[in-house]
């Protein structure tokens, strides 16, 4: 369902795995911006709106950690 953390996850796996067979290849910031784009488009109330956006900035925060870690150091990984 559209604006859920579920479905910005989803949306962003797909497109890195169309970056691996597609001649189009873009960033993660690029799909951010695209998806931001699609809220606006789909939303009037302004809350409905933030709530949109949070989640997808918590799928986009969600996706940086799967893909570089969360920048804490692990125990016992020395």
């Amino acid at each position: 369902m559209f604006g859920t953390v579920e479905y910005f996850m989803d949306y962003f796996k797909t497109c890195i795995m169309n970056n691996f067979s597609g001649n189009n290849r873009f960033m993660l910031p690029f799909y951010y911006e695209e998806q931001l784009e699609e809220i606006a488009m789909r939303t009037g109330l302004s809350e409905e709106k933030e709530f949109f956006s949070s989640n997808l900035e918590r799928a986009y925060k969600l996706i940086m950690e799967e893909l570089f870690g969360d920048g804490r150091k692990k125990i016992g990984s020395e």
